[in-house]
């Protein structure tokens, strides 16, 4: 029988791995993760094997960079679980404040942004042209974000440079679809 030291819940997989409990559920239904079942139906993760896993993580390059722009904590995190989910070989960051993401995009260059319209500091849009403006940034693909979805929002974010418009809360299916139709790999 296994130790008990030795085995770990969901949330304390997820701390080790950066990630949310949910996802390590997930990880674990579709097979990515071995784990046991306690005999009341609880999942248990080996101490070894994550260990193993993070080894594994720390020199494994992710394969692409999305940076989320988002002053809303809990939509930036559950952006960042969606995107963790969908494709875990992708690294993702994310940007507080139109000022922080000014810098996030400038040193990481990601190959996708997801900018919400609406921040407290700089709105998405001057965030939006400024990307453009950069020689070094300005063929990023964006998805602009917003609950406020009328016509002459969406238009004048897409005449300021977004790839697409997606409104706020964002359908993880919707999701999917815009960062496939934007991310080639």
């Amino acid at each position: 029988m296994n130790n008990p030291e030795k085995l770990l819940t969901p949330g304390q997989v997820g701390k080790l791995l950066s990630v949310s409990p949910i996802t390590v559920r997930f990880w674990a239904k579709e097979g990515r993760l071995k784990f046991i079942t306690t005999p009341g139906g609880h999942r248990r993760f080996e101490r070894t094997e994550i260990e193993k896993l993070i080894k594994g993580k720390l020199v494994a390059k992710k394969e692409k960079t999305i940076v989320i722009v988002e002053d809303d904590e809990q939509h930036a995190e559950l952006l960042v679980e969606f995107i963790e989910v969908l494709y875990p070989k992708y690294e993702v960051k994310v940007a507080y404040s139109g000022f922080e993401a000014g810098s996030v995009i400038e040193i990481l260059k990601p190959n996708l942004i997801f900018l919400d319209l609406v921040m407290p500091d700089i709105d998405g849009l001057a965030v939006c042209k400024h990307i453009r403006s950069n020689d070094a940034t300005k063929n990023i693909p964006i998805i602009a974000m917003s609950g406020l979805s009328r016509q002459e929002n969406i238009d004048e974010v897409i005449s300021s440079g977004a790839n697409q418009f997606l409104t706020k809360p964002i359908k993880l299916s919707v999701l999917k679809r815009a960062v496939d139709s934007l991310i080639v790999d």
